[in-house]
């Protein structure tokens, strides 16, 4: 319980201190998100193949567990299409009013509720499952975060405005993750369908929500920008198998 608690408390002040860091170097932030993006692509891709889809298919057939893989990212192409929930990582998202900030707000808060639970259950499955989960959520909010302040700061909300609703939201978190914890002795048989879920939702958001971004983001560098990229994705890939060799 402390565990899962301290992990949702630990990404909502992650959202935080990140908000911070932008409004101190929001230049740099800007320039340089795309590598950002591209680590968090890695290390989305390495708790997916490496860690989550292992643990399931120990305890289940492998029809079992990728048909709820692919109910998990199904579900959350039909849920982003009903929200309009985009992370476009740059200020330039053609959205003109606070309506448009609040729908992002709102998509945000259920991404992190999302989130909360994802990391509830990894804990409860295995406790090296959550912490590698848990870094792996921090890792993928981060170019989130960043895109959700500069789209409020875009339609038109101030500094202050954004830092505290975006910090509100990330709270969510922390209700996601309580509420799986004290519902998971009831609905345990759930344990194995959740874990494929979430090994969807990680394969949407690297896919469809994080890949995009790269396309079209090169600097004057080019193929060197190209490359780093790739880079970066291998090194986020990297960095999670060996933390769970480790771990194990």
């Amino acid at each position: 319980m402390l565990w899962i608690l301290g992990a949702g408390i630990l990404q909502s002040m992650m959202a935080l201190i990140g908000q911070v860091i932008i409004v101190l170097f929001k230049n740099n932030v800007k320039k340089y998100i795309n590598y950002l993006v591209s680590f968090s692509i890695g290390a989305l891709l390495g708790v997916v193949f490496f860690d989550i889809l292992p643990e399931a298919l120990a305890e289940a057939s492998s029809s079992f567990v990728f048909a709820y893989v692919l109910v998990g990212f199904l579900s959350f192409f039909i849920l982003t299409r009903v929200l309009s929930w985009t992370h476009c990582h740059t200020a330039d998202c053609h959205i003109h009013d606070t309506r448009q900030g609040m729908k992002v707000l709102l998509g945000d808060a259920i991404h992190n509720f999302i989130d909360g639970i994802i990391i509830a259950l990894a804990f409860i499955v295995d406790f090296n499952l959550g912490l590698v989960t848990t870094a792996a959520v921090l890792v993928h909010e981060a170019p989130m975060e960043v895109s959700d302040f500069f789209i409020l700061l875009h339609t038109g909300y101030s500094v202050s405005k954004a830092l505290f609703y975006n910090f509100l939201i990330a709270l969510a978190t922390i209700a996601g993750s309580l509420a799986a914890y004290f519902s998971a002795p009831k609905v345990g048989w759930l344990m194995i369908p959740a874990l494929g879920i979430v090994a969807g939702n990680f394969l949407y958001i690297a896919a469809s929500d994080l890949v995009p971004g790269l396309h079209g983001g090169e600097d004057s560098k080019g193929k060197i920008s190209s490359a780093l990229q790739v880079i970066l994705i291998i090194s986020g890939i990297l960095i999670i198998y060996f933390s769970v060799v480790i771990l194990e």
